[in-house]
């Protein structure tokens, strides 16, 4: 019983401090962070590449078709640097940025066809369709 006392009156106290310290509040004001000043894009940048093939080509302008979905898009982007390796006709793969609504090419490089692979069944091997009777062993 004299244990059961001694952990009543320290509950009480522990609570009693607790309630003490709770009911106090700050005369300081709470420091408030500054706004930070909404720092906006002037334009946006989207990259994007794509399979076509060359349209026109110049110094400074190069222009691909490529096919989305049945239809037919004409694409026109700004060169950097000259490109010597590719004429009308060619099939590229264009890697390119639209950046303040214009079109301008990053990588142009000669699209490769995809390799197709078919495997042949020896002509001496049975297919798994067609089924011979064996002989079996008793």
């Amino acid at each position: 019983m004299r244990y059961f006392m001694v952990f009543v009156a320290g509950f009480v106290f522990a609570f009693a401090a607790l309630a003490c310290t709770v009911d106090k509040t700050s005369d300081v004001p709470a420091k408030t962070q500054p706004a930070k000043a909404a720092t906006m894009k002037s334009f946006k940048k989207t990259k994007v590449s794509f399979t076509g093939i060359v349209k026109e080509l110049s110094d400074t302008t190069i222009m691909v078709k490529r096919n989305i979905k049945n239809h037919e898009e004409t694409m026109e982007f700004a060169l950097d640097k000259p490109t010597k390796n590719f004429k009308v006709g060619d099939k590229v793969k264009v890697s390119y940025i639209k950046k303040e609504d214009k079109n301008i090419v990053k990588t142009v490089v000669p699209a490769i066809a995809k390799k197709i692979i078919v495997r042949v069944a020896p002509a001496n091997e049975p297919t798994s369709t067609s089924i011979e009777a064996q002989p079996s062993k008793i």
